[in-house]
């Protein structure tokens, strides 16, 4: 079965934040001036259980969906992540899975446990190879070698391809593109330019702070010679690009947005769905999980919330030449 919504888009992709806590405390998704030690995050019980997630895996695969991304917070804090990649493998429909993290819990025993249960493949986070920058950005007591080590571990365990993303921040770490593509050519290792999105309401986002794909390209063009790829599929959200040595992306929310090919839907650790990154509203899925509601029940009612979307928020976002600002659900918490 296919469901469309109101713009003709597919759902084809669930990304799924298995927990809302994580051991960064970067500055554009979970500032430590907000996350501090009297942050109440969810309690063990108000969050899905693998049961519920699978099942609910279960029924979006009955409705086109085909590909799962393990988010968070940080997706490896959440205990046993390989026992839920290894049931949802089974669901009939669902053909890829992926996860995003931090890596710095890739240690070789875990790196091959996801491996070994089904994990397809793998998106690390790194924003800069400095140090002294790594610490400032991601408020944490690791270092780039920790994340590194974490992404070799995942090459040895199996992983190919593995996307290395970096969100670009002007004045921040807009000049440690170069040193990324350095450090990933030749390794089969695709980085991946973020530019600093507005998501969420405690991130300090100002426009002036993005380093534009014009931005990225330029700065890149500097020392490398560039070429376009074509896109793997209609939905991917990186622009691609090949370089002497390999392949680089750029995700380009703000100038290019992409809502007109998005076929994503969201779930929180709590069980709330979105229908978009920026979305302002959720759907509680939860309390029907754990009601008595039937399958079907649960099918119906997703099939009414994806006929009835129609987020379009980054083409829309310029209101008479003003970024409008609207309450969002923070990054940390919708998973990215």
């Amino acid at each position: 079965m296919n469901i469309t919504d109101k713009f003709s888009r597919k759902l084809r992709d669930v990304r799924i934040s298995v927990t809302d806590r994580c051991n960064f405390r970067c500055s554009y998704c979970m500032p430590k001036e907000i996350y501090d030690s009297n942050y109440k995050f969810f309690r063990k019980t108000e969050i899905l259980s693998f049961e519920e997630i699978i099942r609910l895996t279960k029924i979006l695969a009955l409705l086109g969906v085909k590909k799962v991304r393990l988010t968070g917070g940080e997706p490896l804090l959440r205990k046993n992540i390989h026992l839920l990649i290894s049931h949802l493998k089974e669901i009939r429909g669902i053909t890829d899975i992926s996860m995003t993290t931090n890596g710095v819990l890739l240690t070789e025993k875990k790196a091959k446990l996801l491996k070994g249960s089904g994990l397809n493949r793998l998106t690390v986070s790194l924003d800069t190879l400095n140090p002294e920058n790594f610490h400032k950005i991601s408020g944490s007591k690791y270092s780039p070698l920790d994340v590194l080590s974490g992404i070799d571990n995942a090459k040895n365990a199996g992983f190919q391809n593995i996307k290395v993303n970096m969100v670009v921040k002007k004045n921040v770490n807009h000049e440690d593109i170069i040193p990324m593509l350095d450090n990933f050519k030749n390794t089969g290792c695709i980085v991946r330019f973020i530019e600093f999105m507005d998501v969420g309401n405690v991130n300090f986002w100002n426009k002036d702070d993005v380093t534009s794909l014009e931005d990225i390209l330029n700065i890149i063009s500097e020392k490398y010679h560039i070429k376009p790829l074509e896109k793997n599929y209609n939905s991917e959200v990186a622009k691609r690009w090949s370089y002497q040595g390999g392949e680089f992306g750029v995700i380009s929310s703000i100038s290019n947005p992409f809502c007109g090919d998005c076929s994503r839907i969201r779930l929180t650790a709590e069980g709330k769905l979105f229908t978009c990154l920026f979305a302002n509203k959720s759907h509680d899925i939860k309390g029907l999980i754990r009601s008595s509601e039937s399958d079907d029940k649960i099918k119906n009612y997703l099939v009414d919330m994806w006929s009835d979307r129609d987020d379009k928020y980054s083409e829309t976002r310029i209101v008479d030449g003003k970024y409008k600002i609207i309450k969002k659900a923070e990054m940390s918490y919708i998973g990215g």
